[in-house]
């Protein structure tokens, strides 16, 4: 992803403004998802998968790697996560207690993390980061759209791993601490 980020780069573009694009495209992938349209949610979420990526490429090509736009990544994530979810759970037209709770494990995965890292050096056990949960939900967005709803299952799935992935956080912590 370096020299596309270094393309984008010389464009002017900031890592930041490619982060609220990512933004933009969950968002857009919801609004798809809640209207039942599978091929446009595939591609938006694509697209934000792309945007996840790019920005940090874009950051160390121009030198901006800064702690604030560490910072703005992990929160758009958590918003892209919840509105990507919201969107699932309108096409279902329901399920929102388990979307909560995916919800939740999505946010928990990065608070673990995070408030970990406080204490100990690294904190990267677990299998549910966000690059695996957005691999998870394209791979049932896909199978969606040729006519294979495995939406409730896979929101099921993420559910267990988000958790699980917190759970492994906090005894890998508590062993290291």
């Amino acid at each position: 992803m370096l020299p596309l980020g270094g393309f984008f780069a010389k464009s002017g573009i900031s890592p930041n403004v490619v982060t609220i694009l990512g933004l933009l495209a969950s968002a857009a992938a919801a609004w798809a998802f809640a209207y039942g349209n599978l091929v446009y949610a595939l591609l938006l979420l694509v697209l934000t998968s792309f945007f996840d990526i790019l920005d940090g490429a874009v950051a160390k090509a121009t030198g901006k790697v800064t702690k604030f736009g560490g910072f703005l990544d992990s929160v758009v994530d958590r918003y892209s996560d919840a509105l990507i979810l919201i969107g699932i759970a309108m096409y279902l037209g329901g399920h929102y207690i388990l979307v909560m709770v995916v919800i939740v494990g999505c946010i928990l995965v990065s608070y673990t993390r995070a408030r970990a890292e406080n204490f100990i050096e690294k904190c990267d056990v677990g299998f549910a980061e966000r690059a695996e949960r957005l691999i998870v939900l394209l791979f049932a967005t896909l199978l969606g759209a040729i006519g294979i709803d495995l939406f409730y299952e896979t929101l099921i799935i993420l559910a267990i791993i988000t958790h699980l992935t917190v759970l492994q956080r906090v005894l890998f912590t508590k062993k290291n601490i």
